[in-house]
């Protein structure tokens, strides 16, 4: 199926497999396949969206860092972050229709990607999904 393929029955199938990681605090380890998969699943809801915001809990700014620029390279959109030093755990957030970053210290316990999809022609695209592992487009 290609994502010009993609209807409200599959988005709703999308997102009743992405829901298992709503409820955590931590995303899971994946096995390759279950990560190829969920790499597969974004990139549909990906193509169907008009634009992603992208929010990160990391241990280190450094995770943080790598985790967002290959979320966004998955994404189509190359970009170099230059970020301030922050020396504890960060929350990081990515707007890819304006290009903007926050940034912060992170005291709180999750960890891991949420990428919410923002769509005009196929409503059911709109959502937040995540927890997902920050290297999931890493391992790749």
């Amino acid at each position: 199926m290609t994502s010009a393929d993609l209807n409200a029955q599959d988005v709703q199938a999308i997102r009743k497999d992405l829901a298992r990681f709503s409820r955590l605090q931590v995303p899971p380890v994946l096995s390759e396949a279950e990560s190829a998969k969920v790499r597969q699943a974004l990139d549909q809801l990906n193509q169907a969206s008009d634009y992603q915001t992208l929010g990160i809990c990391a241990d280190t700014l450094a995770a943080a860092k790598a985790a967002m620029e290959s979320y966004l390279r998955a994404l189509g959109v190359e970009v170099t972050l230059s970020l301030p030093e922050k020396s504890e755990a960060v929350y990081l957030k990515f707007n890819t229709l304006k290009g903007l970053w926050y940034l912060d210290d992170y005291g709180g316990s999750s960890r891991g990607v949420l990428i919410t999809y923002h769509a005009s022609e196929l409503d059911e695209v709109n959502g937040t999904y995540g927890p997902l592992p920050l290297t999931l487009f890493t391992e790749s």
